[in-house]
Parts: C-alpha cells; sequence; structure tokens
C-alpha cells in the first residue's frame, strides 16, 4: 500500500513539475500569448470578484479580453503600448520583490527592475519578431 501511495506522490510531483516547466516555457517563447492568457485570466476572476455579474459572462469577458488582447498586440500601435506597459509591470514587480527580499535594499531593486526590463524587453522583442 505505501508503494502504491508513492508512486502517486511521484506522479503527482511529476506533472506540477511538467505544468511549471510548461508555463516557464510558454513565457519564454510565446509571452504575447502569456501575457494575454494572463489578463484575460485576471478581468475574468476580477468582474467575478467586483462585480455581481454572473460568472459565466465574466468568463465569457476574460475570454473577449484575451482575444482583444492578442489582437492588439499583433499591431504596431498595440504591441509597443501593451508590451511597454507589461515590461514596465513585470520589471517593477521584480524590482520591488528584489527590494522586499533584501530587507529594503533599494540598489538590488533597481538593478533587479533594470536587469528584468531588459529581459522581458528582449523577450517581447523577439516574440514580436517572430
Amino acid at each position: 500500500m505505501g508503494y502504491l501511495a508513492a508512486q502517486g506522490a511521484i506522479l503527482a510531483i511529476g506533472i506540477v513539475i511538467g505544468l511549471i516547466c510548461s508555463v516557464i516555457g510558454l513565457f519564454f517563447g510565446h509571452i504575447i500569448l502569456f501575457d494575454s492568457i494572463a489578463l484575460g485570466i485576471v478581468a475574468g476572476v476580477c468582474c467575478n470578484s467586483f462585480t455581481p455579474i454572473h460568472p459565466a459572462l465574466c468568463l465569457v469577458i476574460g475570454i473577449a479580453v484575451f482575444l482583444l488582447l492578442l489582437w492588439l498586440q499583433r499591431t504596431s500601435v498595440g504591441f509597443w503600448v501593451i508590451g511597454g506597459l507589461l515590461t514596465l509591470v513585470y520589471a517593477a514587480a521584480a524590482g520591488l520583490l528584489a527590494c522586499l527580499l533584501t530587507e529594503k535594499d533599494l540598489v538590488w531593486g533597481w538593478v533587479t527592475f533594470g536587469i528584468v526590463f531588459l529581459v522581458i524587453g528582449g523577450l517581447h522583442l523577439h516574440a514580436r519578431d517572430n
């Protein structure tokens, strides 16, 4: 019985690691798609949490936001606006996290902000070219 439980635990750990690797691969390989999915999920969850709208309609709103952002990021102006804003958001979140983890050391916060800004900006530009 213990062997069966151990095999189940190993399978569960493998599935979790596979999902994490898939999300990371999606983020680095297709950041525009990842941005659209993430903001569609955020829009649907916020719609459900903060408004009295039916959850099924919140799902439709999330899907609509996903499709709209995916379409907008394929246009020139939309790419620069949305990609630029999301690059700043990712960099600011990473810089804030670094600042908080290093006991409010602003140097680590700004350095992390700059590095993440360059990496995420490069990922957006690479995804746009593909």
